[in-house]
């Protein structure tokens, strides 16, 4: 299992808080693999994907990023941890 990471290094977690370009938030809501998912998520739907995660970005919707995709987005960025 490949961990996930952020471009700036940080490992990517389940609950992880984010901002996506210079005003869209969103929040990691599946971790693919680990087949892990926050309340009113349902891991087994994305198993298909194999790796990566989805993010539910508020304006936009669930997206999908596998471990090259997040390591390369510099407009993906870690605003905060789960509590």
């Amino acid at each position: 299992m490949t961990t996930l990471h952020y471009q700036e290094g940080q490992d990517v977690r389940l609950g992880d808080s984010i901002r996506w370009g210079s005003d869209a938030r969103g929040v990691v809501v599946v971790m693919i693999a680990e087949q892990t998912a926050l309340p009113g998520c349902v891991a087994a739907e994305w198993a298909y994907l194999h790796r990566g995660c989805m993010i539910e970005v508020s304006a936009s919707g669930l997206f999908q990023y596998d471990a090259e995709a997040l390591a390369q987005d510099e407009d993906l960025v870690l605003l905060a941890r789960a509590t």
